[in-house]
């Protein structure tokens, strides 16, 4: 309906044209940044436009949640149509159904990152520890890494039967592989050999869920890494390489991994 840039805003030019109010342009969004109490920087950005031979003009970008109320002030027919799309568009941004640019960069980052094997590895202890740090005072620590184990089988969907009956279907189609030492590599190993996108949604699940992300954007999110996977035809590694996160900008451990970001 209407554009969403990169940074997840919509021009106010782009909204005023839409929701067809009469009032000049100038005089209709001092009164909705005034009535609506919205705030430069935080709810919206202005930017100065380049000058054709007069004073520039300025430029002004909205949040989503900001051009809802905007439509609330216009007060028009239009605005009510659009402000139901912002509001299902919202939904879509907050079960990470929509992504921007600079979302999908970092979930690039965060495949490139768990492509190695021993990140996965790492990324099942964080959340391991996490459980155990959880319930330590819950759970019978005799039996509370049996625990964690069916808890995450529950959340990823897999267990060692389920793990060592798709390894075996694997090695049936797939000649060349040591399969005696193959059956005895731990779940990471198995799963990423077998499917490494599957691998890398499965770490992704662990890190979030040991940071007590919600459950639908953790999954939601463990998704869209594994498409990118297959995108960008990823291969598992089993080492890490040191210097791929010279980079500040790279993820340089799993544990920095976040929906934040």
């Amino acid at each position: 309906m209407l554009k969403i840039n990169e940074n997840n805003r919509i021009n106010a030019m782009d909204i005023y044209s839409f929701v067809e109010v009469k009032t000049r342009f100038y005089t209709w969004l001092k009164r909705c940044i005034e009535y609506a109490d919205l705030k430069e920087n935080k709810d919206f950005i202005t930017k100065m436009l380049e000058s054709t031979g007069g004073r520039p003009g300025i430029d002004y970008e909205f949040t989503i949640d900001a051009a809802k109320e905007i439509c609330i002030v216009s007060a028009t027919s239009k605005a009510k149509e659009l402000r139901r799309w912002l509001i299902g568009l919202s939904k879509q941004r907050d079960n990470l159904e929509l992504v921007t640019v600079k979302e999908a960069a970092f979930a690039m980052k965060v495949v490139n990152c768990l492509k190695y094997i021993e990140n996965q590895k790492e990324a099942y202890s964080i959340h391991k520890n996490s459980f155990v740090e959880e319930n330590n005072d819950k759970i019978n620590p005799k039996y509370i890494y049996a625990e964690f184990a069916k808890y995450r089988a529950k959340i990823v969907g897999w267990d060692k039967e389920k793990t060592d009956k798709a390894i075996n279907e694997y090695l049936n189609e797939h000649s060349g592989y040591n399969r005696n030492r193959l059956l005895k590599e731990d779940i990471p190993t198995k799963i990423s050999i077998m499917d490494i996108g599957e691998a890398i949604r499965i770490a992704v699940l662990d890190i979030l869920y040991s940071k007590n992300e919600d459950s639908t954007l953790a999954e939601n999110f463990s998704i869209l890494c594994k498409k990118l996977a297959k995108e960008m035809e990823i291969k598992p590694d089993k080492e890490n390489n040191k210097n791929l996160f010279r980079d500040k900008e790279q993820i340089e451990s799993v544990k920095y991994i976040s929906l934040s970001k």
